[in-house]
């Protein structure tokens, strides 16, 4: 019983959202939606946003799962992008909404992770030392450029073609990444 509402909960939230701005759900419109009481709702979840975040890491983590390293991280930008085409209402209502800030916070985070490991596995296949604080340099710096790029897209209404941002994106950074951490090795900029 505990597994169906919670995908009960699940189900009928992607509903909501795509109707609605998140701001506008409550936990007792969201269980009554979905006819679960509210502890079951909080057997699961601590708030709201906690069944988006859920909802958002269970499905991109799908998206990207063989995309997660250096010789494939085009796709995984290409899979999130599309991924969050496909579900537009649901990132609109939540990028127009108060929790847009933690939204992002934890988007960051989640980009951040994966580019962490791209970098390590990049470090490895050249096998450098690359000092930590020049590895968080180069991991903030791609998070940041992959994340502004999606960012800027949501904001627009996400009209462009994923596959032409990326094409854009590839044509700006090929090779970067190993040229970034071959000349934080050989400069020791600290």
């Amino acid at each position: 019983m505990k597994q169906n509402a919670k995908a009960a909960i699940i189900d009928s939230f992607k509903e909501l959202i795509s109707k609605k701005a998140i701001d506008k759900i409550t936990v007792k419109a969201l269980c009554e939606h979905c006819g679960v009481n509210r502890q079951s709702f909080y057997n699961h979840f601590t708030y709201i946003m906690d069944v988006f975040k859920f909802i958002f890491h269970q499905e991109l983590s799908k998206e990207i799962a063989q995309n997660r390293t250096f010789e494939t991280w085009a796709g995984g930008f290409l899979a999130t992008m599309n991924y969050l085409k496909r579900n537009s209402k649901m990132m609109l209502h939540v990028y127009y909404s108060s929790y847009w800030q933690e939204a992002k916070t934890y988007i960051v985070h989640l980009s951040g992770r994966l580019m962490e490991g791209v970098v390590d596995e990049c470090v490895e296949k050249m096998q450098v030392n690359l000092k930590d604080k020049d590895r968080s340099f180069i991991v903030n710096f791609y998070v940041h450029v992959f994340n502004g790029l999606m960012i800027d897209w949501v904001d627009s209404g996400m009209e462009e073609e994923p596959e032409i941002i990326l094409k854009r994106l590839l044509v700006m950074i090929t090779g970067s990444i190993p040229r970034s951490v071959e000349a934080f090795v050989k400069e020791d900029i600290s």
